[in-house]
């Protein structure tokens, strides 16, 4: 391959998704065979699990079991695969979405580096899609049973339908690809919903200057506002299925705002800008690197002076929303980040960094300056280093973020609950009484099938079986420190305790959960 080609000449477009892919699932066996949960790590990636299979498997499956917090399509592509037992508790059902999700976006922002560049120094939109992807801190994230790489893929395909449709207005059909993916978008992670904020006014000013026909003026409008079709789908389910639009905003102990009012990290962000500046320059440096950064910032001067890199601008304005989200959610409260917690947000600004890059080095024309181009290949090396030394140091932001909540306090413990259930039960149902977050990571290391467990959480309500339980379930789990959620039936039964002994006896006990049998 030569350093320089005219655009169009080479294609690597089946080399970029196949080594992704290959890189993806051999790191996904390695973790696999360093700890057999290490693609579960997160607790949020266990609850995405189980919550996708309840679909299915649950004592009323349906699409009841949507809930009201995380919106519903990862769960939908998570489904085929959590219902494959061993997918289930190994994590693996994530690699099957998330990891082609990342290969498909990898190979998008490489066509996007390419894309309306007449010559370009034909290693940039390779360096673009490797940067992206190759980065440890993305690419874990990228095997996990998480919303990221879906929401990444759609967001970055709506951008690269976008710039299609902005160099040839009269194509609609890219305007309608890019609104269908945005709608994927917003239907994936809340940091979608500022998408059609932008597309919506920019797309129908862009129409009326141009010169098609009235009536495809109208059709593209249309097309432009039903990005914000997936957003009014999911306020319409909130409002029919819980009485209130709004029930995913401000949904006790689930939605953001209030996880967020119980903990610590809100308070040092909320209101304070240089604290999120700060906050966020710090963990972007440690997940991208602060040369990565510099690069990206010297193609942001470039995207303002250069008259021909300016046509980038509404581009790189809209690859610039989602992270921008997630700097104003930090500001108002309504999200939360600290050192070594939400790191992950930070992936969603690498296609607008790795963008921004692509332009600062296609500034060079190799036809114009052919001795710079080994000076950018040195350059585009020296980026990959950084990344590439972390796992090295052992410092991989998003891999360490996992870890620790793996191992914090409980957690531990309902691996060891979970699998000794699994050793003692011989059928029947079981009652858990231990909260949301924890029963989900008691019952994806059980092995057992969903549908014989029965929760007592405060969001489901007090059932028949939560007041005479042993009526109900012949085995029951309880948690001695439950999630917020649980803590009203659990603080019920540790009051009577005696009843319940009259009726159960104990099979296994550690210092978080207990492990009852009817006599």
């Amino acid at each position: 391959m030569t350093l320089s080609r005219p655009r169009g000449e080479d294609d690597f477009s089946w080399i970029v998704f196949s080594v992704v892919v290959v890189l993806g699932i051999l790191t996904a066996c390695i973790l696999y065979h360093l700890g057999k949960f290490s693609l579960v790590y997160y607790g949020d990636a266990v609850s995405h699990e189980v919550g996708a299979r309840r679909l299915v498997d649950w004592r009323d499956p349906g699409l009841q079991q949507l809930g009201t917090v995380w919106l519903p399509i990862p769960h939908f592509l998570l489904l085929p695969f959590v219902l494959i037992d061993f997918l289930f508790t190994s994590g693996f059902a994530g690699v099957a979405v998330s990891l082609p999700s990342l290969a498909m976006t990898s190979l998008i922002l490489y066509k996007l580096a390419k894309f309306g560049t007449d010559q370009v120094l034909a290693i940039v939109p390779l360096a673009v899609a490797f940067l992206h992807a190759s980065n440890p801190n993305i690419l874990y994230m990228g095997l996990m049973p998480m919303t990221e790489s879906p929401f990444l893929l759609f967001f970055v395909a709506s951008a690269y339908f976008f710039e299609r449709w902005r160099e040839q207005p009269q194509h609609l059909k890219s305007l309608a690809a890019c609104s269908v993916f945005v709608v994927l978008a917003t239907m994936s992670r809340y940091e979608g919903w500022i998408l059609p904020v932008f597309l919506v006014p920019f797309s129908v000013a862009l129409l009326l200057r141009s010169e098609l026909t009235r009536r495809d003026k109208i059709r593209g409008s249309i097309m432009a506002v039903a990005s914000g079709g997936g957003i009014l789908l999911w306020i319409a389910y909130n409002a029919l299925h819980y009485g209130n639009p709004l029930e995913f905003a401000n949904a006790e102990y689930y939605s953001a705002a209030s996880q967020a009012l119980q903990r610590p990290n809100r308070a040092a962000l909320y209101l304070h800008p240089l604290n999120v500046l700060s906050m966020y320059g710090m963990m972007a440096s440690r997940i991208f690197g602060s040369l990565l950064l510099v690069a990206g910032a010297a193609g942001g001067v470039v995207l303002c002076a250069t008259k021909e890199a300016r046509r980038r601008l509404p581009l790189c304005i809209m690859l610039a929303l989602p992270p921008s989200f997630t700097v104003v959610s930090l500001f108002f409260g309504v999200a939360e980040m600290s050192e070594w917690f939400n790191s992950r947000y930070l992936i969603l600004l690498s296609p607008l960094l790795v963008s921004l890059t692509a332009i600062l080095f296609n500034s060079f024309r190799v036809a114009r300056a052919q001795r710079y181009r080994w000076a950018v290949v040195v350059c585009i090396v020296v980026l990959f280093v950084y990344p590439w030394s972390l796992p090295l140091k052992g410092t991989v932001t998003t891999y360490n973020e996992g870890l620790s909540g793996f191992k914090y306090k409980m957690n531990p413990l309902a691996v060891q609950t979970g699998e000794v259930l699994r050793s003692v039960y011989d059928g029947g149902h079981i009652i858990i009484m231990t909260g949301s977050a924890q029963e989900h990571r008691i019952m994806l290391t059980s092995g057992i099938h969903l549908n014989v467990f029965d929760e007592m959480i405060e969001s489901s309500g007090w059932k028949q079986s939560s007041e005479q339980p042993w009526l109900y379930g012949r085995w029951m789990v309880i948690g001695k420190e439950p999630d917020s959620d649980g803590m009203p039936v659990v603080e019920y039964w540790k009051g009577k305790m005696n009843e319940l002994e009259r009726h159960y006896r104990k099979v296994f006990e550690n210092e978080y959960y207990t492990i009852l049998v009817l006599r």
